[in-house]
């Protein structure tokens, strides 16, 4: 007979295992920077508690199994009915502990697993989402360690599953389960990381958000079944399942339980029992054969190849490239495989190397992608069609701008070995690196910031067909051809900095730089032999450091204005020019109108004067009454003048009314 606690010393053996798995994680996870394995760390962390309940939940139902055999022998040796009664009721503490415990605790803590492991796995995919690209370090020493916790996990799991076939030690089900939970997580990442050290990354990411979906629908399944048992009915004696015991994981704890929850709902379905006919014994007997086929199936469909139309292939038998004697003659290193179907031999005698050769590939270099956490807060630019110079284009917490140096323009104008020829760029730029060397105080240079644009793919030959060679060297001969053409295309990018001249390169001369630049990585990368050619290089964005940009605006903003107080110069000396022109005409065009005038006024004058001369001939009296009249009339303007005879004899009527003027009376006559 099993010991009655032997459930509690499991539980308490599954917990040091489950910490040590837990330590093993932390440890690996820190080691070589994987997502998947901080996902196993966060999904091992919480069955600690799991294996804490069990034995808390086991302890309490041993104490209470043993408080019940004490008062059953005491029932058995009492003399009265009646006697010690009272005693034996204030004494069943461990049976009301228990009652308290699955009551109030157990739903407790199950929400609190629950919510632990949906906030884990939230957490988890947060963190995979904030990372672009995860590069593992010692990929075998991560599957060495999976190793460990799948065989130790299983052991423990499977010991605790096969413990809970009997009643007493049902509670281990859960604990066993969750054990086997993390043992699958534990194989795929194993799984994973053999694949990532024989170049197949995209396993890795695949099993860093498989492991917090299933953490997630157990988080949802303990919430579920808390849920579920409060409403469940219960029958006296029947025993209860408590609801951190995952259904879900029980599944690997007890597979054969499957086929007897199938056979049970089917008995009940139908009304007749379905589980002793001679179908569902036939499948009963036939699911392990159909299972083995269809995995020998799946097993057979590696010999199928299937070449995207932007891919080709290379077929590798025993880890060696396959060449046939005709390419082979051909001096080719390998045969390529161009889009199609073809058969080969089943992996893992066998395997498919896909190379994108017919895809162009983009590299984006100026901004570095690295997480900074104390990294100074810039404003970083929102819209991607505006461009502010003192705003950063990338998020300070995410990365990074690179800083180039180019000389200054006094550099440039002295002729200092910061201004090579166009062909020999890269000699100049190191004899520049010698020449500071050597000199006590170096040019002076400025900062510069860009993004440059590359898009390489594989090399073609002169026809446009794909070079076979070049893409063997493509993917064969070279880790990893993004990280080499971004190492070089710094290194040409130092190179033209260290020859432009800053405010050219902003304003005019952005093409031809960019065309230096694409020479100059056209070199570095036929000059490694990575098998591919650059098909453009562009330089969108050049710009100053945003924390200098001030600075360099109010430089700019000075030359500006020294250029427009200059063009407003211009102006006003034309304007000036203009109206002293316009002026020298008008009083030109002026004199001689007044000329004129003089002219045609004398003669004028003088025609009037021998008009009056020949008048005053003809008659004097009369020519020179008629001019003291009008004078008279032009001294009293607006004035009514009487001439009045002087003479005693006469009788004066005068008449007061105005009369028409004299010569209007002429008409008439």
């Amino acid at each position: 007979m099993a010991s009655p606690k032997k459930l509690e010393l499991t539980a308490l053996f599954g917990l040091v295992l489950q910490g040590a798995f837990l330590l093993t994680c932390l440890a690996l996870g820190a080691k070589s920077g994987s997502q998947a394995v901080s996902a196993e760390f966060w999904y091992v962390l919480p069955g600690l508690l799991v294996w804490f309940l069990v034995l808390i939940h086991g302890r309490q139902r041993r104490l209470a199994r043993e408080e019940q055999e004490e008062r059953e022998r005491l029932k058995d040796t009492r003399l009265s009915d009646e006697l010690f009664e009272e005693t034996e009721l204030d004494t069943m503490r461990a049976s009301s502990g228990l009652l308290i415990f699955e009551r109030y605790l157990v739903p407790f803590f199950s929400v609190l697993l629950s919510a632990v492991l949906l906030f884990f796995a939230y957490r988890v995919v947060s963190w995979a989402e904030t990372v672009e690209e995860v590069v593992v370090k010692e990929p075998a020493a991560v599957a060495v360690g999976m190793v460990f916790i799948a065989f130790a996990g299983f052991l423990i799991g499977k010991y605790a599953a096969g413990m809970a076939q009997t009643r007493q030690f049902r509670l281990l089900r859960a604990a066993g389960g969750y054990a086997l939970g993390n043992v699958i997580a534990a194989v795929l990442i194993a799984i994973a990381m053999a694949m990532y050290y024989f170049g197949v990354t995209w396993g890795e990411t695949a099993v860093a958000y498989i492991i917090p979906l299933i953490m997630a629908l157990v988080g949802v399944e303990i919430l579920l079944n808390l849920l579920l048992d409060i409403y469940r009915p219960r029958a006296v004696g029947q025993e209860t399942r408590p609801p951190y015991d995952s259904r879900l994981l029980g599944l690997f704890a007890e597979p054969e339980g499957v086929l007897r929850t199938v056979a049970t709902t089917l008995d009940y379905q139908f009304g007749f029992k379905v589980s002793e006919t001679w179908f569902y014994r036939f499948m009963a007997r036939a699911i392990l054969p159909l299972l083995l086929i269809q995995l020998v199936s799946l097993w057979l469909l590696t010999t199928i190849v299937v070449v995207e139309g932007d891919e080709i292939a290379f077929i590798e038998r025993f880890g060696r490239p396959y060449v046939s004697e005709e390419d082979a003659a051909r001096g080719l290193n390998a045969t390529v495989f161009k889009p199609g179907f073809y058969l080969k031999a089943p992996w893992p005698f066998s395997l498919t190397r896909h190379v994108p050769a017919y895809r162009i590939h983009s590299l984006e270099l100026g901004k570095i992608h690295e997480p900074q956490r104390y990294a100074k807060l810039l404003p970083t630019m929102k819209d991607p069609d505006v461009i502010l110079w003192h705003e950063t284009h990338i998020d300070s917490s995410e990365g990074f701008e690179a800083n180039f140096l180019v000389p200054s323009v006094s550099a440039l104008d002295e002729g200092s070995p910061a201004q090579p020829q166009a062909e020999g760029a890269e000699q100049a730029a190191d004899d520049q690196e010698a020449s500071e060397g050597a000199s006590d105080q170096g040019p002076e240079v400025n900062l510069a910031r860009l993004q440059t644009h590359v898009h390489y793919r594989v090399k073609r030959k002169p026809n446009g067909d794909i070079d076979e060679n070049s893409a063997f060297t493509y993917y064969y001969r070279q880790s990893d051809i993004r990280e080499h053409v971004e190492k070089l295309g710094y290194r040409a990018i130092c190179r033209v900095a260290a020859s432009q001249d800053f405010l050219k390169w902003v304003a005019e001369e952005r093409r031809q730089a960019a065309d230096r630049l694409k020479r100059m990585l056209d070199e570095a990368v036929e000059a490694a032999n990575l098998g591919l050619e650059i098909v453009f290089v562009g330089t969108p964005v050049v710009h100053p450091p945003p924390e200098t940009a001030r600075a360099y605006s109010d430089v700019m903003t000075a030359l500006e204005n020294r250029e427009s107080l200059k063009h407003e110069g211009e102006l006003e000396a034309v304007q000036m020019v203009e109206d002293a022109r316009a002026r020298r005409a008008k009083e030109v065009n002026a004199a001689e109108g007044y000329a004129v005038q003089q002219t045609e006024n004398a003669r004028a004058g003088a025609q009037e004067f021998l008009s009056r001369l020949s008048a005053y001939r003809i008659a004097p009296l009369v020519y020179m009454y008629r001019n003291y009249f009008e004078a008279i009339e032009k001294a009293f303007p607006g004035h009514f003048l009487y001439l009045v005879p002087i003479a005693p004899s006469e009788v004066q009527i005068i008449d007061l009314q105005e009369k028409l003027r004299p010569q209007l009376l002429e008409f008439e006559e």
